[in-house]
């Protein structure tokens, strides 16, 4: 009997437990005053929960994952690592990784290398080594940096290829992607400087602002699309909406304003303030034009002259893009042109002609050409002046010679009449 009772006790007790197990949705439990719930095998613990803090701690023992360095806690999420501070050995650690399968578990180094990298999404510095004071923000933002360091990723793929660049800033969706080695360069908006690959010093902001650029340095780049085109040019400048957008190779060139283009894409040292639309620009003082001697050679005499600016055919008109309908003075720059060729001048700058075909001329240009052909008038002036001096002298001389001849023939008439007198006087 006392075998039957015990038995049935026993299954009864096994029902209870399995029960329990099978059909409770709850697990309850409470922690006396400085108890701990502890999770732990002979000699590790895994999980505790302090009652007089509420810590929950947790201390993954590195036997259990394949690598080496100090132990660590790790949040797993499946098999995906989701939340950790990995520290390498030797290293002075402070990372912090959360998302899917950002950070890794081989950062290594010494001091500051691979320490003080911060991620918030997954994919982000999944190849990180030794580069330190990362932050990347946004699914795969810098997820194959290795060695690079202090570099700044928001927005998913930003900065996604680079390996070793540094000191880089990127802010949006794809920004600086396909930067490599590149550094110092700061992006902001959506897939600027997309095909940056090793270009320096650098800032774009602006939706696809420097776009693709791959070994431009030193750029400067506000706006939509802003020197979108731009692929090795170096240190030029554009601010505004689509300014510079087809500049692929030149250097030193300013474009300021929406469309703002320079005639040539691929020339340098070109200046652009404002598009086709415009029509007033003013400066409140004269613009200074440099002139010294030292930025100057081959100096000569012009050429061009008095018949040159005879030749020139000033008319007035009206500019289409002008709503009100203004009349302006000038000239036409096909007709200066054609007056070049006539005089057999070559190669000058006052006329030119942009990428489209559409001419443009430069008005300071014409200055020396007047100037001279005032000094020609005036040395013909000069010439007419001592010519009309010489014939005042010699008409003055004239003058007192036909007085002399009146008063010579006045004598003689009076001669001539005591003579007659006198011939009378002896008739009688």
């Amino acid at each position: 009997m006392r075998i039957l009772k015990s038995t049935f006790q026993a299954v009864i007790f096994i029902l209870f437990i399995f029960n329990s197990v099978a059909f409770s949705q709850n697990i309850n439990g409470k922690l006396g005053t400085g108890g701990q719930f502890i999770i732990r095998d002979t000699t590790t613990t895994y999980l505790s929960l302090a009652q007089n803090t509420g810590y929950l701690s947790l201390n993954r023992s590195l036997t259990l994952v394949p690598t080496t360095g100090a132990t660590l806690g790790i949040i797993f999420k499946g098999a995906s690592r989701f939340l950790h501070d990995y520290k390498g050995t030797g290293t002075s650690g402070e990372n912090l990784f959360l998302g899917l399968n950002s950070g890794n578990f081989t950062l290594g180094g010494t001091g500051s290398e691979g320490s003080y990298n911060i991620a918030l999404g997954s994919n982000i510095l999944t190849q990180l080594t030794t580069g330190y004071a990362n932050c990347g923000l946004g699914s795969q933002a810098l997820m194959m940096n290795t060695t690079g360091y202090q570099n700044i990723a928001l927005g998913r793929y930003s900065m996604y290829s680079n390996t070793t660049g540094y000191n880089n800033t990127a802010a949006g969706y794809q920004v600086l992607y396909n930067s490599t080695t590149a550094w110092m360069n700061t992006a902001m908006g959506t897939q600027s400087m997309f095909n940056n690959l090793t270009g320096n010093n650098n800032s774009a902001f602006g939706y696809y602002s420097l776009y693709s650029n791959q070994t431009g340095l030193r750029n400067t780049a506000v706006g939509y699309t802003s020197l979108y085109g731009n692929v090795s040019g170096n240190e030029n400048t554009a601010v505004g909406n689509q300014s510079l957008y087809n500049l692929t190779a030149g250097n030193n060139n300013i474009g300021i304003g929406s469309d703002a283009q320079v005639p040539n894409n691929t020339g340098s040292n070109q200046v652009r303030i404002g598009n086709t639309s415009i029509t007033y620009a003013g400066v409140q003082v004269a613009w200074t034009i440099t002139s010294d001697r030292k930025w100057k050679e081959n100096i000569r005499n012009s050429e061009l002259g008095l018949d040159f600016i005879n030749k020139l055919r000033p008319v007035s008109y009206l500019r289409k893009n002008d709503e009100s309908k203004k009349t302006e003075y000038g000239f036409i720059a096909q007709d200066v042109e054609e007056t070049l060729n006539e005089t057999g001048i070559e190669n000058t700058g006052i006329i030119s002609k942009d990428d489209n075909g559409n001419y443009e001329m430069r008005y300071n240009d014409l200055l020396a050409p007047m100037v001279k052909a005032i000094q020609e008038l005036k040395a013909e002036n000069n010439e007419l002046k001592s010519t009309n001096e010489k014939l005042s002298a010699e008409i003055q001389s004239l003058n007192m010679l036909k007085e002399k001849l009146t008063r010579l023939e006045e004598s003689v008439k009076e001669l001539s009449g005591v003579k007659n007198a006198s011939l009378t006087e002896k008739e009688k």
